[in-house]
């Protein structure tokens, strides 16, 4: 089945509206979609407002989260059984401080742009931010590094929008600071509450193909009651994972998986100028099964 499990609208740092997603989604035939901005569910609550008029799929409300293990910046993504939840929850209350927390660190990573030569403004930032790829204006609901790594390539001190990230802004580079976040045991504390489920998202990301330091991290993150795992996913053009990192990676993900009775999802970290949307299949089984396990009610 078509199926794609994690995209970002301009809810977040992706490129292109809800409105823009579902129409794609609907003309390459994606049955299942979840929109998962960062931080915050505005993605999804749109989809399913306006989805009617363009998309004939099922929708899951879902956003991706990080939080630090053992030092390490890591990914998850994580899926709500219903549009209706609980405002007043730990987990949107927690949101809302992460969304604030993005725009201080923000101003302090243009601070120590500027302080090593660059010249960058508040302003041009959220630009990138409030203004969509059509040049209409867009939300400005999280403002994140996505948004600093565009204006950086306009500006031209990099060419390439990954050269931002592996040079200046990715974790440990010299633009990098951390923001507030939760432990990961609160992360699953907080989505258990509203009866959601987490996926742990593109698990190869961020190890440059040393598979010793993936494997530690692996054995960590599977103490933890996630519920699946992204098994399939698209590294190129978006994360340096060699072929042959790939290949073992999923060797030994397909043995946990089994292991542990983990879901399998399929996503495209779609975000308009990088990823995939509706280019990926997963097995009515394995679908299925995500649902189920979900216990989703449309």
């Amino acid at each position: 089945m078509n199926v794609d499990l994690h995209c970002h609208s301009t809810n977040s740092d992706g490129t292109w509206s809800v409105e823009q997603i579902l129409k794609e989604a609907e003309r390459k035939g994606v049955k299942v979609l979840a929109i998962t901005d960062h931080d915050n569910f505005l993605g999804s609550i749109e989809a399913k407002q306006i989805a009617e008029q363009h998309f004939t799929g099922i929708l899951i409300p879902g956003i991706e989260i990080s939080t630090r293990i053992k030092g390490k910046s890591l990914h998850f993504l994580a899926y709500l059984p219903s549009f209706e939840f609980d405002n007043e929850s730990k987990l949107l209350q927690n949101l809302a401080k992460i969304r604030d927390s993005r725009v201080w660190r923000m101003k302090e990573m243009i601070k120590k742009a500027n302080a090593i030569g660059f010249g960058i403004t508040f302003d041009e930032v959220l630009e990138e931010v409030t203004t969509g790829t059509d040049g209409t204006s867009q939300p400005a609901d999280v403002i994140s590094r996505p948004h600093l790594a565009r204006v950086l390539v306009k500006k031209g001190y990099v060419e390439t929008f990954e050269e931002a990230f592996d040079n200046f802004i990715a974790d440990g580079k010299p633009l990098y600071i951390s923001r507030f976040s939760l432990e990961f045991s609160e992360w699953i504390e907080q989505v258990s509450e509203l009866e959601g489920i987490i996926v742990w998202a593109h698990p190869f990301e961020g190890y440059q193909d040393n598979f010793e330091e993936f494997l530690e991290y692996a054995n960590h993150v599977t103490k933890f009651p996630i519920a699946g795992i992204e098994r399939i996913y698209n590294y190129e053009g978006k994360y340096n994972v060699s072929k042959e990192f790939q290949a073992k990676g999923n060797e030994y993900l397909d043995k946990i998986i089994k292991k542990n009775n983990y879901l399998i999802t399929a996503g495209g970290d779609f975000h308009g100028n990088v990823g995939l949307l509706g280019e990926l299949d997963l097995s009515k089984e394995h679908v299925q099964n995500f649902l189920l396990r979900l216990n989703f009610s449309d």
